[in-house]
């Protein structure tokens, strides 16, 4: 394509998915014919969306990209092309197509056309997965069971693919080699840095830790490092699953009898030696692995707490595991752990295993299809195998379309923020007709967080820059379109609280729920969808306002309800003329005094504040509900700061009166044990004491009124002060 094509394609407008889906006819390419190659797609396609366009070119063996490179072989390009993807093409010289280049390429290209080198690589590859799984059939078949203390009790051949094909030696662990480079210096040197008292930090900054946390996504090997570092560094690994003993209580009462302990460990050994209530006795060459740890829930953070007082004692390493380090839960542990991060491995580096792995099952699927699995999963191996395994009980082929559907049947849901959703829904693919998505299935959007999802819509549609309007080139026309999308959203988000107020109504009519999806978010974003207009567009969109508004307004309300409780002994009205009369009067009676006459002032001030049985924080709740020219700032700033101070010394060491006094607090009654309770027979029987009301009366008075601190004796003046100067 020559240099001017691209630069139209980079002062076009950016499309909203293919402008003609589905308008040309998609060729039927030879097996593998984009071997060897690597494609980026930037834009839109005219037929195609970005995503089919990806797969098709995966399917026939190439690899894709997101960015393009001096390795890049071509880069396809469509309406709206990223300008960074643009000034990388030129600078590297890359060969690009369009959509009928790419599509001419699939049908003109030859059957498994790579270079040499492709080829000598594929090779290679073949060899290594050939020499790979032959070695696992052979462990596979001299192995009589799982680890001791596993869940696994037969033979590995009858066993969960995820046990039979768990890692047994270092070099099966996939990725992660400097996290477990840290972990195994941190393991070998361990006891030297008990001896120590753990204040050398050693070349990698964790010795003066007593216990590391390990922190990573699900299925990427931290269980299966921890056990093998543990058996490479020669302690005997004994894990505990946090999620099971929850509490305080329970983590404490499983190790209090064992983490002390320094006899041999029989247990691991096989010998019939007795051991402890909880079938292991820890010794100082035993290795704690306390998994699962983010799985107490919040009403468990005793358990942390525990485990948290277990580090600061143990005379043992201790190897903690969670998915997410940074949740409040996991805060204790911050300051007795030494931090380790695991990361999802490369889709490479996870192929070769996975590959090795059909292979010794006997199953026959191709790279591609298994790079297509290992993207839907998110490069989670443990989730690769269980749909291999789950695959291989009805057939022992996959092809590209059955892989991609088998991803996306076990796909994930991912953690969903409203900053994420609010960019769902905003953004150009939402509304694609390529999205396959309906309308039910889009306003999930909304009932992933259906309290906060239309208020980001009310902040954050008017910042849009709607994509229908962009593809207007008359710049007045443009601006019309605009006015006229943002003014459909706003009515359609006006309907929608017409709605919500329907449902919070004393009738509640939550059934409505839907109606309100579809009014509040997904409808509105119709309108407006496409690239952020904001000026701060860099931060995302913004979190509503409205909440902290909402909040101010909530606790003023009840400071106005709070000063009008108090004035109702010297002033009449309600909440909303004390608001509206009494206290605008009220706020140049409370500062002017000061800015005018400075401590001269604070007599008076007091004075009217005890008129009205106010105290300092009703004064300050008075002067933040000033407006205009009662504007708190503007009202407070003349005032002397050593005025200010002045004033709350003379109010603190003078007597005020009070609207209302809480009686003195009362220990709480002690629960007593009841007596048995007796037969009816005892109770005809029995007598029923008289006291009058006069001797309950006596109990009152002979309260000692010396405790209430509301009653204060009146002291004498003292002769000195009135005889001086005579």
């Amino acid at each position: 394509m020559s240099r001017m094509g691209i630069q139209r394609r980079a002062h076009s407008t950016r499309a909203n998915g293919p402008a003609a889906p589905g308008s040309k006819a998609v060729p039927q390419g030879k097996p593998n014919c984009l071997a060897g190659l690597t494609f980026v797609f930037t834009g839109e396609l005219q037929s195609l969306s970005r995503e089919d366009a990806q797969d098709l070119a995966r399917r026939y063996g190439a690899k894709v990209t997101t960015g393009p490179s001096s390795k890049t072989s071509y880069v396809v390009l469509g309406e709206g092309a990223g300008p960074s993807k643009l000034k990388a093409i030129e600078k590297n010289g890359l060969k690009t197509l369009d959509e009928d280049g790419f599509l001419g390429l699939i049908a003109d290209r030859g059957e498994g056309e790579p270079d040499k080198a492709a080829i000598k690589k594929q090779e290679a590859e073949q060899q290594k997965i050939l020499a790979a799984a032959a070695e696992l059939r052979k462990e596979v078949k001299k192995s009589s069971g799982g680890a001791p203390g596993a869940a696994i009790k037969g033979p590995k051949e009858h066993a969960l693919w995820t046990s039979r094909y768990a890692p047994a030696r270092m070099k099966d662990l996939v990725g992660n080699g400097t996290s477990i480079a840290k972990i195994e210096d941190w393991l070998t040197n361990w006891q030297a840095s008990y001896k120590a008292d753990f204040k050398k930090p050693g070349k990698n900054a964790i010795g003066v830790f007593r216990a590391l946390l390990l922190s990573g996504p699900p299925g990427v090997g931290k269980t299966s490092a921890a056990h093998l570092l543990a058996r490479k560094c020669g302690y005997t690994p004994m894990e505990l699953n946090a999620s099971d003993a929850r509490s305080k209580k329970l983590i404490e009462a499983s190790l209090k009898d064992t983490i002390n302990n320094s006899s041999l460990d029989s247990w691991y050994n096989g010998t019939d030696k007795p051991t402890s209530a909880d079938g292991v006795r820890v010794t100082d060459r035993t290795c704690l692995i306390m998994d699962e740890v983010d799985g107490m829930s919040g009403g468990d953070r005793g358990g942390v707490g525990a485990i948290n007082a277990l580090i600061r004692k143990t005379k043992v390493p201790i190897l903690c595991i969670c998915n997410e380090a940074k949740t409040p839960k996991m805060r204790p542990l911050e300051s007795t752990c030494g931090q380790i991060k695991f990361a999802r491995p490369d889709s490479r580096q996870i192929r070769s295993r996975l590959l090795t792995i059909a292979f010794s099952e006997k199953m026959k699927v191709a790279p591609e299809v298994m790079d297509e699995l290992i993207r839907s999963a998110q490069n989670d191996i443990r989730l690769v195998i269980n749909m291999l395994s789950t695959w291989a009980l009805s057939s022992r082929t996959m092809d590209f379309d059955e892989g991609k559907d088998l991803g996306a049947a076990n796909v994930k849901p991912g953690m969903h923020t409203p900053f994420s959703l609010y960019n769902q829904v905003s953004g150009q693919g939402f509304f694609s007709p390529t999205n396959p998505a309906n309308l039910t299935q889009k306003s999930e959007v909304y009932f992933s967080d259906h309290s906060i999802m239309p208020l980001m819509v009310q902040t954050n549609y008017i910042n849009q820059a709607p994509t229908v309007a962009s593809r207007i080139t008359n710049h007045s026309e443009k601006e019309w379109k605009t006015m006229e999308l943002m003014t459909k959203a706003a009515i359609s988000i006006s309907d929608g609280e017409v709605i919500d107020a329907m449902i919070h109504s004393p009738q509640q009519h939550w059934s409505l729920m839907p109606h309100h999806a579809i009014a509040s978010v997904i409808r509105p974003m119709s309108f407006v969808y496409g690239q952020s207009a904001a000026k701060n567009k860099m931060y995302g969109p913004s979190f509503p306002t409205w909440l902290g508004i909402n909040s101010k307004a909530q606790r003023l309300s009840r400071v106005a309800v709070e000063i009008q409780t108090k004035m109702r002994l010297a002033a009449s009205g309600s909440r909303f003329e004390v608001r509206e009369q009494y206290l605008p009067y009220f706020v140049p009676r409370l500062t002017q005094p000061l800015v005018k006459k400075g401590q001269g002032g604070i007599e008076e001030v007091i004075e009217f504040m005890d008129d009205y049985y106010l105290n300092p924080e009703d004064r300050e709740g008075i002067l933040e509900l000033g407006i205009g020219e009662n504007n708190m700032d503007a009202v407070v700033k003349p005032i002397k700061t050593d005025v200010k101070s002045a004033f709350t010394r003379r109010y603190n060491s003078t007597d005020h009166p009070i609207a209302f006094y809480k009686g003195q607090n009362i220990a709480k009654a002690k629960k007593l044990v009841g007596e048995p309770a007796p037969d009816v027979e005892e109770l005809e029987g029995a007598e029923v004491s008289d006291v009058s009301d006069n001797e309950m009366e006596e109990v009152s008075d002979n309260e000692d009124l010396s405790k209430n601190k509301m009653i204060k004796e009146k002291k004498p003046k003292g002769k000195g002060k009135s005889g001086k100067g005579k």
